[in-house]
Formats: structure tokens, C-alpha cells, sequence
């Protein structure tokens, strides 16, 4: 099924192992984008270079309004282009060199909307190998979610204890953990 652009968001937050938060929003490329299973796509969405921090200790309600800040610059800012193709928005952002070692023990958090998946918030991790990331879980969030339910699925991944959570388990000698 083809998602209805008109109607879909979302941004990526990094977290590091002291919980703090950097959300970059999305934006509209002008520019082909090469998919994992070597497709092109003439144009879509990827990251934007437009940091957005939060520092570890914050209140939900603080996260709340940086997500609801992050989704409210969608498709504002220039799109992460290096030219190059060397480095990624997470290599810049943390300022090390290789996704591998940016990532390490860090977790990604997708979250949004659109017509197909509804709201959700999807918390990935760094595969060892590649530009990649893992779905390791998904919450479905009801249609009348708003910006402190989203806030309280992003704060339940970051206290969670991967470990217990079976497709972490499944993966494990995969993640860059």
C-alpha cells in the first residue's frame, strides 16, 4: 500500500547511554534516493540536519514538546546531503568517524504518523554491519494520541531493558549494542 504523503510525518530521535535525546525532523528530497534493496526512488523524505536536543534529566512533558517542535519542522530544513557520500547525520551529529562507532550502544526512535500504520513509534538499533538499523519494537498509538502519549512511548523505550524484548533477542549478535 502506497502512503498519502499529504497526511504523514515523522521524525528520528537518537538516544545515547546517558538518555539524552536528539530529535532531527524530515524533509522532502530533490534528489534520488537508493533504497536497501537497490531500487531507486526519484525523490521521498529523509533526514533533515536540524538538531534538536534535550539533556538528560527532563520531565515528559519537556520531550513532549521537543517531539511536537521536531514534527512541526517537517520538511523546514535542508535535507543531511554529503556529498561524498562518506558520512552519515549521525557520524556529524556525534562527530565520529564510521556509523559503527557513531551508534554504538545508542538507539534510534522512529515516530510519526501516516494513512497506513496510523500513529506508532518504532524504537530501532544499530546493526554491527552497514548503514542499518533493527526493528526490535513497535507501539501502535490510538488515532486521538496526542504529543505526551508519543512523549510516554518514547520514555518507555528509553528505560526499557532490551533484553527482554524477544526480536532483541533473536537479533543480538547482529546489534551494535
Amino acid at each position: 500500500m502506497i502512503v498519502n504523503f499529504e497526511d504523514f510525518r515523522r521524525i528520528n530521535i537518537l538516544v545515547d547511554q546517558e538518555k539524552n535525546v536528539v530529535i532531527f525532523p524530515i524533509s522532502k528530497t530533490s534528489y534520488p534516493i537508493v533504497l536497501l534493496d537497490g531500487s531507486v526512488e526519484e525523490c521521498g523524505y529523509v533526514t533533515a540536519y536540524y538538531p534538536i536536543e534535550l539533556t538528560f534529566p527532563y520531565h515528559v512533558e519537556e520531550l513532549a514538546e521537543k517531539i511536537k517542535y521536531g514534527i512541526e519542522q517537517w520538511n523546514c530544513h535542508e535535507c543531511f546531503d554529503d556529498a561524498g557520500g562518506k558520512k552519515t547525520f549521525e557520524e556529524k551529529y556525534y562527530g565520529i568517524r564510521g556509523f559503527k562507532n557513531a551508534m554504538k550502544g545508542k538507539l534510534n526512535i522512529s515516530l510519526g504518523w501516516d494513512d497506513v500504520l496510523g500513529k506508532y513509534v518504532t524504537l530501532y538499533v544499530p546493526a554491527k554491519r552497514g548503514y542499518a538499523y533493527l526493528e526490535i519494537h513497535e507501539t501502535r498509538l490510538p488515532d486521538d494520541a496526542d504529543w505526551m502519549d508519543f512523549a510516554h512511548a518514547v520514555m518507555q523505550y528509553i528505560n526499557m531493558d532490551l533484553t527482554q524484548i524477544r526480536s532483541f533477542k533473536t537479533h543480538r549478535g547482529q546489534l551494535n549494542i
